[in-house]
């Protein structure tokens, strides 16, 4: 089941100028995405913050029922992974049409699984909904096959110095396919804190997550990860213009 919550960062709920929606991947809770969104609020003004979580929330859950849950997660991202277009992308879509209407920018942030269906998301915006110079970013997500078309010059794949397990999966080429030979306009890779390691690494992106660098510099995860979206965000905006 699909859920969505407007997070309490946000400045604006109505006639926003900007929209950001970050999209969850399995097993994650609804305030994982808090201290990113925070960030946000920090860098733009008007801002609604929407949390969307296409596969449903981990709140609640149990030991008993982890496994369940994890079961049925994967096997409708795994559906995701090889479909364009999900019925989840579609709801989604027009959820986000919706709700960002008439604003100016919309800017799409997916971890793991939900950046797949945070590029699809936009492509069906961009194409059914008219929605133009949107932004998509991925961070720790793994690859699918994309088609060659000028929208993945707006699709930005973020990953750690560490390598990430999640990002090893899939590839953005289909060996021997003319039409799915595309690959994100930008692929960056950025440190994050290194004393996380496998999993607690994949799930730390968007989390404050402390740590001082080897210059003895202060550092955030979720304010480094932010920061780099919003310079990304505002070179692509000044190009455009």
């Amino acid at each position: 089941m699909i859920e969505t919550f407007l997070s309490s960062n946000s400045t604006c709920t109505e006639n926003c100028r900007t929209v950001v929606c970050f999209f969850a991947g399995v097993l994650t809770y609804r305030n994982n995405f808090e201290a990113a969104a925070s960030e946000i609020a920090k860098r733009y003004q008007d801002v609604k913050v929407m949390t969307i979580f296409p596969y449903g929330t981990a709140n609640g859950i149990t030991r008993f029922s982890f496994i369940r849950l994890l079961t049925k997660q994967l096997t409708k991202v795994s559906y995701d992974l090889f479909h364009d277009e999900s019925k989840r992308v579609t709801n989604v879509s027009q959820i986000i049409s919706e709700r960002a209407k008439t604003s100016d920018r919309v800017i799409l942030i997916g971890h793991s699984a939900g950046g797949v269906i945070a590029y699809r998301t936009g492509l069906v915006l961009e194409q059914k909904y008219g929605f133009q110079q949107l932004q998509v970013f991925a961070v720790g997500c793994p690859k699918f096959h994309l088609k060659d078309i000028p929208f993945n010059h707006r699709f930005t794949y973020i990953t750690g110095q560490i390598r990430d397990r999640i990002t090893q999966i899939g590839k953005w080429r289909k060996p021997g396919s003319r039409v799915y030979a595309g690959k994100p306009g930008r692929e960056i890779q950025m440190e994050f804190n290194p004393a996380h390691q496998g999993w607690k690494f994949h799930a730390s992106y968007f989390l404050k997550s402390d740590w001082t660098d080897s210059n003895q510099v202060f550092r955030s995860n979720s304010e480094k990860l932010v920061a780099k979206i919003h310079e990304l965000d505002q070179e692509t905006n000044s190009q455009d213009s």
